[in-house]
């Protein structure tokens, strides 16, 4: 299988933050909205500014705001003249086989938000067509726009909310000019505390009289915020069955008969996001995910699936939540990719309808929904997972951790360093940069080198810097902790990656010798008359675990590639899978080194 569908399907990760242009749209009704996740920091008045939409406005739209916000909480912002105006353009020659998904992702924009722009591409791309694109190409960081809003003496906003039983409610928000002094913690850059506080960079570092946006721990930043003050009458909550944003332990009934929804990029019919790599990595996922259905009727499992093609469009998937069907399923997989999770999270959350997401998620897309269930960890979920190993594995060795220089590594970085601090005992972490690890190197001391990075060059700089040092100590006390990404960086010399002992975390290992996977490739070349891959197989351990988890109690089921170890972040959140394997170069073959201890 090709190496770029293995790191689409198995790597996938996101970043950015909330703003009109790289926030999700939904469309509720016939009107379209922006779906705001809220972090902590947030304020009305800073969704306010950021959106160039009233107060009046969002709290109308979610009447729970008026409990006001928090962590993890989907706040739908309406999509106005104003909004889609706020996102600042330049122009872009469309080049040959581009499409409407792939510059989405180029520009950093939602694809809704491009025909926004450009109403003219409803009808297609063409190759040579102008159109208009974010400035600032696919990183466009936080434009500063004029907003309606800014002059405004923040006057008392008072709105009349409908409750859910027709009664009414008065509401009243208020604003005031304030400040808090914020303690930077370890982890933080000026960006982070940026996005969190809703205050743009610029602003933090003229309140704080600063020249450079590097921040250290413990520094004290005044942060200028909106005091909001929220006047109402309490009401006491019904109680229901079932509470979308509540904490309690969901109960599903046992049933004779259950009913699945797989949602798969075929795009069978073609379309402006069809890709023939998109399309077989769906059919390979389908094709180990059918071995697992057929096993598991064997074991006794009745259910109805319903396999359904997404075309990789979001407009599709709208079209097929909206499916009274749809809300009958008991459990949904899918989507693949990341612009369509949010509306199919929301709808499985109100729903009540378990959702098992088949690529690569962040564990802060499980903040706030009880059903949804992570399958395969992120890049910085893997960064922690490893740390807290190193914590076990490693107590007596020397661990250095040495600081990437690309901006983009930074949050693996950090996630590595904030989860080996918060869990050490008597084990320390030396942090260091490219320039000066080498003096951490000692003779007769095993000594790890964690170097978090997914770029290629920064992977290749480090390995040649360390085998001109590598003289003051034996090679086998080295050991170089890289990302899962290296395994295919074909630029740095096997020879270099065994010498050193080349170490990263994986969400799954292949064995091909295995029992369970010889198995398994008997049994997919019967139906297929081709060999097993690994997107195949993901497929059968994802419908395998799942399937055998939440429908056949007592089964214990059996995976061959993959450690599901789910666990949920807080009662009112979803599941991050937290099992990983530490795999090892070893005698120029990838090795679990769980065995290689055996």
């Amino acid at each position: 299988m090709n190496k770029l569908l293995i790191f689409l399907f198995l790597g996938i990760a996101s970043f950015g933050w909330a703003q009109p242009g790289t926030t999700p749209v939904k469309e509720v009704n016939g009107k379209k909205y922006y779906e705001h996740k809220v972090e902590s920091g947030n304020t009305l008045w800073g969704l306010q500014q950021a959106y160039g939409v009233s107060v009046e406005e969002i709290v109308a739209q979610n009447p729970a705001l008026k409990n006001g916000l928090k962590d993890g909480q989907i706040v739908l912002i309406p999509v106005t003249q104003a909004s889609i105006a706020k996102i600042p353009t330049e122009s872009y020659k469309v080049k040959k086989d581009e499409t409407l998904y792939g510059l989405s992702k180029k520009f950093n924009v939602s694809v809704d938000d491009l025909i926004a722009l450009n109403p003219e591409l409803k009808d297609g791309l063409k190759k040579g067509q102008e159109i208009k694109v974010p400035a600032g190409n696919a990183v466009a960081e936080n434009p500063t726009v004029a907003n309606p809003f800014s002059e405004v003496p923040n006057p008392f906003v008072t709105d009349t909310i409908t409750k859910t039983d027709g009664s009414k409610e008065q509401v009243s928000f208020s604003f005031s000019d304030s400040t808090i002094r914020h303690i930077v913690m370890a982890h933080e850059t000026m960006y982070s505390v940026s996005k969190r506080f809703m205050v743009s960079v610029d602003e933090l570092m003229r309140v704080n009289g600063l020249k450079s946006t590097t921040i250290k721990e413990g520094q004290i930043l005044i942060i200028p915020i909106k005091q909001e003050r929220v006047d109402r009458v309490e009401i006491k909550p019904v109680p229901s069955g079932y509470d979308p944003n509540g904490n309690e332990p969901i109960v599903f009934e046992r049933k004779e008969q259950y009913t699945m929804i797989m949602l798969l990029p075929f795009s069978l019919d073609g379309g402006a996001n069809a890709s023939r790599q998109i399309t077989d990595l769906a059919t390979r996922f389908y094709m180990g995910a059918k071995i697992a259905l057929d096993s598991l009727e064997k074991k006794g499992l009745k259910m109805t699936v319903r396999v359904l093609d997404t075309k990789n469009d979001s407009a599709t998937v709208a079209g097929i939540l909206k499916d009274p069907k749809t809300r009958e399923a008991d459990l949904i997989i899918g989507p693949f990719f990341d612009e369509n999770f949010d509306q199919v999270a929301a709808f499985c959350k109100m729903n009540k309808i378990r959702m098992v997401v088949p690529s690569a998620i962040s564990s802060e897309k499980l903040i706030g929904n009880r059903l949804v269930y992570q399958a395969v960890p992120s890049s910085e979920d893997l960064m922690e997972s490893l740390a807290e190993h190193m914590l076990v594995a490693n107590a007596n060795d020397k661990i250095v951790l040495v600081k990437p220089e690309k901006e983009a590594d930074l949050p693996l970085y950090e996630s590595f360093k904030s989860s080996f601090l918060k869990g050490r005992h008597n084990v320390t972490l030396i942090e260091s940069t490219m320039a000066t690890f080498s003096s951490e190197i000692a003779r007769g001391v095993n000594t790890i080198l964690v170097m978090p990075t997914n770029d290629r060059q920064t992977a290749m700089k480090f390995m040649n810097a360390l085998n001109k040092v590598a003289y003051k100590t034996n090679p086998k006390n080295l050991y170089v902790y890289g990302t899962k990404e290296w395994s295919n960086f074909s630029d740095i010399s096997n020879m270099y990656k065994n010498k050193y002992n080349f170490t990263y975390a994986s969400p799954n290992f292949l064995d091909y010798y295995s029992e369970p996977t010889v198995k398994l490739n008997k049994k997919y070349r019967e139906l297929y008359r081709t060999d097993l891959n690994r997107l195949a197989v993901h497929g059968y351990d994802v419908v395998n675990y799942f399937c055998s988890t939440f429908f056949l109690p007592g089964k214990k089921p059996s995976c061959v590639m993959t450690r599901f170890e789910l666990e949920q972040m807080s009662p009112s959140d979803g599941y991050m899978n937290s099992g990983i394997f530490v795999i090892r170069q070893e005698d120029y073959e990838l090795k679990d080194t769980e065995a290689i201890d055996d």
